[in-house]
């Protein structure tokens, strides 16, 4: 495995003053460069009462920061024809972003920088909490029709009883319906 740059990232004090690492591999005949930032908070780290907090700190992240919009940090990735996106698990929260190589669009660089922005600065507006509960209480009742997801819910829960990994990642219609701005806030400053 050939390592390919490292791009130094030069972040504001947030939660842990452990380094992140970093992991690269060239892939000579992609055309495109996938970053990503995997943060060790999961469903495992909530209390009960703020159970699928992990999953809409997740949601939010992309609502905005202090400095870009929502609609800005969409427009900057979809300008280089790249994507990005997020996901939740039991042990960990995915950010990641996928942008054309090289040429003048700076795809790396802007995914690097959004990233940064997303995880460190996040507006975290009380507008786009009460929007984005409407959202995640529409995904837990879709996850509920699923038998897919159901029987894995089921397994973790009958393998963890009485432990957070026990329990699902969206939260619960009534955790998720209680979690409030300021429980958000807390989780993510946090991490």
């Amino acid at each position: 495995m050939a390592t390919g740059s490292v791009v130094e990232l030069s972040l504001p004090e947030h939660g842990s003053t452990a380094a992140p690492s970093v992991v690269s591999e060239r892939m000579t005949d992609a055309h495109s460069v996938s970053i990503g930032v995997w943060v060790g908070v999961g469903g495992r780290d909530e209390a009960p009462e703020i159970a699928g907090a992990s999953h809409f700190l997740e949601h939010l992240l992309f609502k905005g920061t202090e400095e870009r919009s929502a609609r800005s940090i969409a427009e900057l990735v979809d300008a280089t024809g790249g994507e990005m996106n997020a996901f939740t698990a039991k042990e960990y929260t995915a950010y990641y972003a996928r942008v054309p190589a090289g040429g003048s669009q700076g795809g790396q660089e802007l995914a690097v920088s959004l990233l940064a922005d997303v995880l460190s600065t996040p507006a975290l507006r009380s507008a786009d909490v009460e929007t984005e509960r409407q959202v995640i209480l529409e995904e837990i009742h879709l996850q509920a029709d699923d038998p897919d997801d159901v029987v894995f819910e089921l397994l973790y829960e009958a393998l963890f009883p009485a432990h957070p990994l026990g329990r699902e990642v969206l939260g619960s219609v009534n955790s998720v319906t209680a979690l409030d701005r300021e429980e958000i806030v807390a989780f993510h400053d946090q991490w």
